[in-house]
């Protein structure tokens, strides 16, 4: 019998799909598929579910803004915790390291007066210098990273501190301020929408531009599915993936069109966002990240260099954590001693119930900022219900607990039909 075709250029972290065949390959693609768009599907129903409960209040254009520029920073660090993860390691440094990153740019933009534009990449080489401390004794000491980092966890608080002084250095240049609570300029003006008001322009064409290269991408991608003889979703359910987060995408475009524009700290997202996407889906790096999380030794059998790549995975945290320092700091106009307290935990809560797997291997960029929204809706939402602390950490921590549960299910239910 003639062996299945198999895709060299499958998704990272997705299982691979029986071409034609049994009923066993169809359950396995509906296992497969449950847990890649799942998550998707429980983010949709929880803004439902928030949206119903706070009379539309969650969807207006102010608070959608807000959601967004005040939940950029965990976002940001999730990018770079997920592929921690996907490594199969954890970073509990996180937090600490975007105090100290921020406190580090607060003395030498505000108490030194060093311009902006020579601080931020100063700060930048900070964080990768922390990281790059760390990646050493998990890479080549051969530490594990939760102790390495538990202890950079508690090291770079008492930096931050000592940086500090025990106290809070602002305010920030305009610029940095700018960057972290402003917005785009108007500079084709406004377009009336009807009922809905005006809208800025240039953010309209951005939404616009972002839904064609959803389309395009996915048509491509199916495409070459077909073309290396791949089985493929129905037509009708292909289109329901593209044009459901199109219409989606397009609505929070054109609220934030309705508001005060493009966030300036949303643009800095996308970009990291689409950089990071395409490192681990198209770069031979983002591979080898997916290798060593799904098999360690099966990775440094085929040469890979499993210790450089690990190293370097930490370097691009304590970058991202830097960036995240100089966002969050610029949005209190603050650096203070108290700054990135629990940060590390929204972040790898947010790599989690955005699918990546606890044993390595399996995540998505676009997953881990779909998890940190999910934390940002409860968050929000449950504010305008005037939910206490206590409830909000309740469910949150009852969401985290349900998004793991259902990757162990899906594993379960993938490896019993293979049998």
């Amino acid at each position: 019998m003639k062996p299945a075709a198999v895709d060299l250029k499958a998704k990272p972290g997705a299982a691979a799909v029986a071409v034609g065949g049994s009923g066993g390959g169809r359950f396995k693609f509906n296992v497969n598929s449950l847990r890649e768009n799942g998550i998707y599907i429980a983010f949709a129903l929880i803004v439902l579910l928030f949206t119903v409960l706070t009379g539309g209040d969650l969807l207006q254009p102010q608070n959608l803004s807000n959601i967004i520029v005040q939940k950029s920073y965990i976002l940001i660090l999730a990018i770079g915790m997920v592929l921690i993860i996907i490594a199969g390691h954890i970073d509990l440094s996180v937090g600490s390291v975007l105090a100290a990153t921020g406190a580090f740019s607060a003395v030498l933009m505000v108490n030194n007066d060093i311009h902006w534009a020579i601080a931020i990449p100063l700060t930048l080489l900070m964080g990768g210098l922390i990281g790059a401390w760390q990646g050493y004794w998990v890479a080549y000491f051969g530490i594990p990273a939760f102790i390495v980092t538990l202890a950079g966890m508690l090291v770079f608080r008492a930096v931050t501190l000592v940086i500090l002084g025990n106290q809070g250095i602002g305010p920030f240049p305009d610029t940095v301020r700018t960057m972290a609570n402003g917005f785009t300029p108007g500079w084709l003006g406004n377009v009336a929408l009807g009922p809905l008001g005006g809208a800025d322009l240039v953010t309209l064409l951005v939404g616009v531009a972002l839904v064609a290269a959803i389309v395009w991408t996915q048509w491509k991608a199916r495409a070459a599915r077909v073309g290396y003889g791949q089985s493929v979703e129905p037509m009708g359910l292909f289109l329901a993936k593209v044009i459901a987060p199109s219409i989606v995408l397009m609505f929070v475009i054109v609220q934030l069109a309705r508001f005060r524009n493009l966030p300036w700290v949303l643009v800095l997202l996308g970009a990291l966002i689409v950089i990071y996407t395409l490192i681990t889906s198209r770069a031979v790096f983002g591979r080898h990240i997916y290798a060593i999380g799904g098999n360690l030794h099966a990775a440094t059998l085929s040469g890979i260099k499993v210790k450089q790549v690990t190293f370097w995975l930490f370097v691009n945290m304590g970058v991202l954590a830097a960036v995240a320092g100089i966002i969050f700091s610029g949005r209190l106009n603050l650096a203070g001693p108290t700054a990135g307290n629990s940060f590390e935990l929204d972040a790898i809560a947010a790599a989690f119930i955005g699918g990546a797997a606890v044993q390595g291997g399996v995540g998505r960029v676009i997953g881990a900022i779909t998890g940190g929204l999910i934390m940002a809706v409860i968050d929000n939402g449950m504010s305008l219900l005037g939910a206490g602390s206590e409830e909000v950490m309740l469910v949150k921590g009852l969401v985290l607990l349900a998004a793991v549960a259902f990757d162990v299910w899906t594993k379960r239910r993938a490896g019993a039909s293979s049998r």
